[in-house]
């Protein structure tokens, strides 16, 4: 019995905005999970070196280093797999020291030492030591989803300017949710293991429902 074309069109149709909400979602996720990591890394530091100018030029100036860091890195994976199981255990590994960070902040933290427990260079050593983990794999996400939507040359520029589009629309929202609502609503330890909930299921959910690299 031979197919019938409109079921099949249907069916391609079907498939395709499943995959594109699958990238919009994830690009959303992991926009918002890095800036908001970036919120409460400030509350986190805040015992220990305070809020100070100091503080937060540490900690926004490891998180841009860590996204360059991400962007070279996730751009040499995305040329070598097929699939999107290596973002997805990117992102369950981001997931995993989100889900410790509470554990070994407040560790390492201690173990700094009265040496570095001054504001300029204590929150720049403790910046590194736990925001550049997470946020360097969440800055790989980017280029392995570009490669994961792009499936006509004539249109890369436009299919990359979305994605980074819409991470940065999630950026927006995670740093005003995080300060306007997570911090008010949720302790600094249940937003940090929330957010790593969500990318670990994030992350599950592109190692068990791999999608196809086109092209």
């Amino acid at each position: 019995m031979a197919c019938n074309p409109l079921w099949l069109t249907w069916t391609c149709a079907i498939i395709s905005r499943m995959r594109s909400f699958s990238l919009i979602a994830t690009a959303l996720i992991c926009g918002f999970c890095m800036m908001a990591l970036e919120i409460l890394g400030g509350r986190l530091l805040q015992p220990a070196f305070g809020s100070s100018i100091d503080v937060w030029a540490a900690i926004i100036s490891v998180f841009i280093l860590s996204l360059s860091v991400g962007y070279v890195i996730g751009g040499r994976v995305a040329d070598r797999v097929r699939t999107s199981r290596a973002l997805g255990w990117t992102i369950l590994l981001a997931g995993v020291f989100y889900l410790f960070l509470p554990v070994y902040a407040q560790f390492a933290i201690e173990r700094l030492g009265p040496a570095v427990h001054e504001a300029r260079w204590g929150s720049l050593v403790a910046s590194l030591i736990l925001f550049l983990p997470p946020s360097l794999l969440l800055g790989c996400v980017s280029p392995l989803l570009v490669t994961l939507a792009v499936s006509d040359l004539a249109r890369v520029g436009r299919t990359t300017g979305l994605l980074y589009a819409i991470s940065c629309v999630g950026n927006v929202m995670g740093v005003l949710v995080a300060d306007y609502a997570l911090l008010i609503c949720f302790t600094l330890n249940a937003n940090l293991l929330g957010l790593g909930l969500c990318l670990g299921v994030t992350g599950l959910a592109h190692i068990a429902w791999p999608l196809d690299r086109r092209g």
